[in-house]
């Protein structure tokens, strides 16, 4: 399969973007880079027109992205259009100047067209199967129904960061009366029909507003994407942003100057979708319209992915390095010992999910560095985009490859992400995932049976292969004890005849 490269400009109401993107595998892409320039092509545009000065911006926006995406000579160059675009009648002049100019012609999204890509590049990074999606922009807001990872509807209203300030937020702070005013427009405008309680949040402001929640509550992990925002700290994060002046905003280090002005009219409106929608919780996520466009380019006939886990798995594996000729055989020995020792540790179908996780990404970090791969591996799921998880499972999954060779794992700086008896889960898990990692310790392996049997007298591994298996025996012989000690049984290595 094809590398290929595509490039993505979203010619928005607030910022124009770029997105450069090369394909791993089927299902993953890896990003080879961004751009962002804040036109701001909706400021001003009361009568519905751009101005002189929004247009100024915008060419120079597009020059800047266009010269870089073609930097990277992409097999296909998509630029699209969003809400300023949509509702300006002189919304030509632009279009027509940036084709003069540049060569690229940008195409003006239908509401409808918007909504699906940022259904595509949300489904496809996140685990909503039944759901709805916000996406809040500088002109509009998008909300967008999903059942069975299916779009079913969407709506579009003009109430977007810069619009709704412009139109309702005129003091500085606002006022009582013009954040109720803000609120009864996004309840006129958007109609929810059955509550799905799930609710995933897109776009620059979402990330942003994550960003601050992520400082206050002293989270501790980087990512945004997969983040969780409960209903109680958005709430309260809305109105601390409401009650201050856009200087006062700009002092806050999370929130980016350039959104100070109009970020809590952002928060506002979700605010008020969350409680239309009865969402408990926002879940961020990383990727919206740009990937949802990507993924039309990479997977026009089946854009949407049958299985998110497994491909971004694949797409993390390909992208760092990760020898997979053995996969197959290492998969199905975990899932042996996991099963034939149910019993003992009591864990469940999930928790071997993340096993077999580990498992698919042995040997990442190899390629950075021999000796400290352990530590490498943890640090790229931390990093990497790994989608589909939570970050409570991320947080496992990279502390099960972190501690599968030895040691004794360590959660306690992610004590707001885990649960109580995670410790243990992830000691099992480790012990479980060393010994199969020891009895494949060569590849190609000469092994070619891996049997767990448990027993009265305790749990039996038995083996057979093509020649000898000294060093395999070797590798389970280190790894012996740490398992008996998680499972408190005695452990034995028999070898079959080959």
């Amino acid at each position: 399969m094809s590398r290929r490269t595509v490039a993505v400009i979203d010619t928005g109401s607030n910022s124009v973007r770029l997105l450069v993107v090369r394909r791993l595998t089927a299902g993953a892409f890896e990003v080879l880079d961004e751009e962002k320039f804040d036109a701001r092509l909706g400021q001003g545009q009361g009568d519905g027109n751009l101005t002189e000065e929004g247009i100024e911006r915008g060419l120079r926006a597009m020059r800047i992205v266009t010269q870089v995406a073609r930097s990277y000579a992409p097999s296909a160059l998509v630029a699209v259009g969003t809400e300023a675009l949509r509702r300006a009648p002189n919304r030509d002049r632009l279009i027509e100047a940036v084709h003069r100019e540049t060569g690229v012609e940008i195409r003006v999204l239908t509401g409808a067209e918007e909504a699906q890509a940022s259904f595509l590049g949300t489904v496809n990074s996140t685990s909503l199967v039944d759901g709805q999606i916000v996406d809040v922009g500088g002109g509009s807001v998008e909300l967008m129904r999903v059942e069975k990872r299916r779009l079913k509807t969407s709506q579009s209203a003009p109430l977007g960061a810069i619009y709704a300030t412009e139109r309702f937020l005129g003091s500085d702070p606002p006022t009582n009366k013009e954040v109720r005013a803000l609120r009864k427009a996004v309840r006129q405008h958007l109609d929810v029909q059955g509550r799905l309680p799930n609710l995933f949040g897109v776009g620059g402001a979402v990330r942003s507003l994550a960003r601050l929640q992520r400082s206050r509550s002293k989270y501790p992990l980087r990512r945004l994407h997969g983040m969780v925002i409960t209903r109680r700290d958005f709430h309260r994060m809305t109105t601390m942003l409401a009650a201050m002046s856009a200087e006062q905003r700009r002092k806050i280090p999370s929130i980016n100057t350039a959104r100070a002005d109009m970020i809590h009219a952002a928060a506002i409106a979700i605010d008020e979708v969350m409680d239309l929608a009865g969402a408990a919780a926002l879940e961020v996520s990383g990727q919206g319209l740009r990937e949802g466009l990507a993924w039309l380019e990479l997977r026009p006939e089946q854009p949407v992915l049958p299985d998110v886990r497994t491909a971004s798995i694949e797409g993390l594996a390909r992208g760092n390095g990760v020898d997979t000729s053995g996969a197959g055989d290492v998969l199905a020995a975990a899932t042996k010992l996991f099963d034939a020792t149910r019993t003992l540790h009591s864990l469940d179908h999930g928790d071997r999910a993340i096993l077999l996780a580990a498992a698919r990404l042995r040997g990442a970090g190899m390629h950075i560095d021999y000796y400290n791969r352990d530590r490498h591996a943890e640090y790229l799921v931390h990093s990497g985009a790994l989608h589909g998880f939570t970050h409570r499972e991320v947080v496992l999954l990279s502390a099960l490859l972190r501690w599968a060779s030895s040691g004794t794992p360590d959660l306690s700086p992610y004590r707001l992400v885990v649960a109580a008896d995670d410790g243990r889960r992830v000691a099992v898990l480790a012990a479980l995932l060393g010994v199969v990692q020891a009895a494949y310790r060569r590849s190609p392996s000469p092994l070619r049976s891996f049997e767990p049997v448990l027993r009265d007298d305790g749990l039996q591994l038995l083996l057979r292969g093509e020649g000898p298996l000294d060093a395999e025996l070797l590798a389970i012989e280190r790894q012996q004890m740490r398992l008996e000690a998680v499972l408190r049984t005695p452990v034995y290595v028999s070898l079959r005849p080959a």
